[in-house]
């Protein structure tokens, strides 16, 4: 078998390794050696945004934060999904993450995402950009592995009781919330609808109908509450 060829590395502030790698035509992000991500497998991030737009019947004018670029899967699908006068803001931790989606053009994003009007790119830690952000039609999370961290400890802040409320207050009456997960978790969806959003999860597929299972949960805020 033809070994991985390695273009890249960085350290994240937890001292774990995280490399970049490439094999038989697809890129994999590893961290400690296990794969995080790869353009093998884009289908649940896909379906993040899909599942986003859908829940707003297309979110005309709909303003919406994508916390994690990933592998630039989900701001693809989220310039297809939603429609031109809708605003797409990118948050990403790891500048490097930013660079290598520039260079390597993963998701056919590349210098063509980032020169799209609709969207701006901020490298910033996610809860640290929702504690002073203006307010947001749809929060669209894909950071770390899911509600339980893995690649950075202080990301179970995001989806705590008190990263809910932080949540809460920044997305608009009637917003939505969706969460990329590797795995289902009952738990977390009795925390969002402790938080007092109307949550349900979706299951969907790595690889069109195929590949491993991931969740996404669906949490709406209410229009009013009572």
């Amino acid at each position: 078998m033809k070994p991985r060829e390695l273009l890249a590395s960085t350290v994240t502030p937890d001292g774990m390794s995280m490399t970049l790698t490439l094999h038989a035509g697809d890129y994999y992000i590893d961290v400690d050696g296990d794969e995080l991500m790869s353009t093998r497998a884009p289908g649940s991030e896909q379906a993040l945004a899909t599942l986003a737009a859908d829940e707003l019947n297309g979110g005309a004018g709909a303003r919406v934060l994508i916390g994690g670029l990933g592998l630039g899967f989900t701001l693809e699908a989220a310039r297809e999904a939603f429609p031109a006068d809708a605003k797409l803001t990118v948050v990403e931790y790891f500048e490097i993450i930013v660079d290598w989606n520039r260079k390597f053009s993963f998701a056919s994003t590349g210098s063509d995402a980032f020169e799209d009007p609709r969207v701006r790119v901020e490298v910033d830690d996610v809860v640290r950009y929702l504690g002073r952000c203006k307010p947001f039609d749809a929060i669209l999370l894909d950071v770390d592995n899911g509600p339980d961290a893995w690649t950075l400890a202080t990301n179970d802040r995001l989806y705590d009781h008190r990263g809910l409320a932080r949540i809460d207050r920044v997305l608009a009456p009637g917003g939505l919330l969706a969460v990329w997960s590797a795995a289902p978790s009952r738990d977390f969806e009795s925390r969002l609808q402790q938080a007092g959003f109307e949550a349900r999860s979706e299951t969907v597929r790595s690889r069109g109908r195929k590949g491993q299972r991931h969740t996404i949960f669906l949490a709406r805020k209410p229009a009013v509450r009572g």
